[in-house]
């Protein structure tokens, strides 16, 4: 498929050119950001570093325009903005150090995911089932499946929705949806004998269902059988859930921030009253760490990767957890 002007493909080009920059009003016009607020950001947070030129204007590469849908994104999900800028620069670093754990032969491979990142995205404006499909089968001989889902589709998942029209919806995207939902249900329901059972519960505001698709075939990644909840209506409910389904894990998805009664009384209660672990993965885990390991929750990593290996372990015993 020959390349187009689709803005897209051309976000993607552009970080892997490394070269187009824009000044502030068309990063306004791109993020929904206004000017005032982008230069606060950069003089009281240090969330941006743009160039100048040589009279002084601010000049934005697309990794910088990237940032700040990350910046608005976390603050969406209640996170104060003077404490973002860690949370995306430890994003950053857990990326490039999985790059090159997963692929020490290849001495730039997060250039390498974005690669696959935009051959993903050239199949997907296909439309073309089967030349997605042949991607999808291609990255997944190429990458364990914790890059793929986290470092290669989510990525590019999220690019799509972002980029949809104003009734927030696109044809590219819908299509791209409804294939990897697809394959991700596909993947949890695959069930094995003897494997303990990790029951992987949304809570509320996660999100698309798409995202917490993702954290379940993680889930499965750690040699387990998963069971899905992607709503429930109370932590009661929750708690009888757990018990008759004699899950050996309660996996929680959060991806915003968490209300005070929910800290104090709801997660605390529900820990208490069912035998298995508990612990939680998503966003939530940046947003509100201290916070839920008070309440008795297990924070797992934010990372593909690294969450599969401790899910791994919390079913193996060899997990501290905040009751150790």
């Amino acid at each position: 498929m020959t390349k187009t002007n689709d803005p897209i493909y051309a976000a993607l080009d552009a970080e892997l050119e490394g070269e187009d920059l824009y000044p502030i009003r068309e990063v306004s016009r791109l993020t929904g950001v206004n000017p005032v607020t982008l230069r606060a950001w950069e003089r009281r947070y240090g969330l941006l570093v743009p160039h100048r030129t040589d009279s002084g204007h601010r000049l934005y590469s697309m990794a910088d325009i990237e940032r700040v849908r990350k910046v608005t994104a976390w603050i969406d999900r209640g996170v104060a903005v003077s404490k973002v800028a860690s949370i995306i620069d430890r994003e950053v670093a857990a990326s490039q150090t999985s790059a090159v754990e997963h692929d020490s032969a290849n001495a730039d491979d997060s250039a390498g995911l974005r690669e696959w990142q935009a051959k993903l995205v050239d199949a997907v404006n296909s439309v073309n089932l089967a030349r997605l499909d042949g991607v999808y089968g291609q990255v997944h001989s190429s990458f364990p499946v914790a890059t793929v889902l986290r470092d290669i589709v989510l990525p590019v998942w999220q690019l799509f929705r972002d980029k949809a029209g104003p009734n927030g919806v696109s044809g590219q995207w819908s299509f791209m949806d409804a294939f990897m939902r697809g394959r991700l249900f596909q993947r949890i329901g695959y069930l094995r004998p003897a494997l303990p059972t990790v029951l992987l519960a949304a809570l509320p505001g996660s999100g698309e269902e798409f995202e917490v698709l993702v954290n379940a075939a993680l889930a499965a990644e750690a040699d387990a059988n998963v069971t899905l909840v992607p709503d429930v209506s109370s932590y009661a409910e929750l708690a009888a859930m757990v018990e008759q389904s004699g899950c050996d894990l309660l996996l929680l998805y959060g991806n915003n921030a968490l209300d005070a009664d929910a800290l104090s009384r709801g997660l605390p209660r529900l820990e208490q009253s069912i035998t298995c672990q508990v612990a939680v993965t998503g966003p939530l885990c940046e947003v509100q760490p201290v916070e839920l390991e008070r309440a008795g929750i297990t924070v797992l990593a934010v990372h593909g990767q690294e969450m599969v290996t401790q899910v791994r372990n919390l079913l193996a015993g060899r997990l501290d957890t905040p009751h150790s």
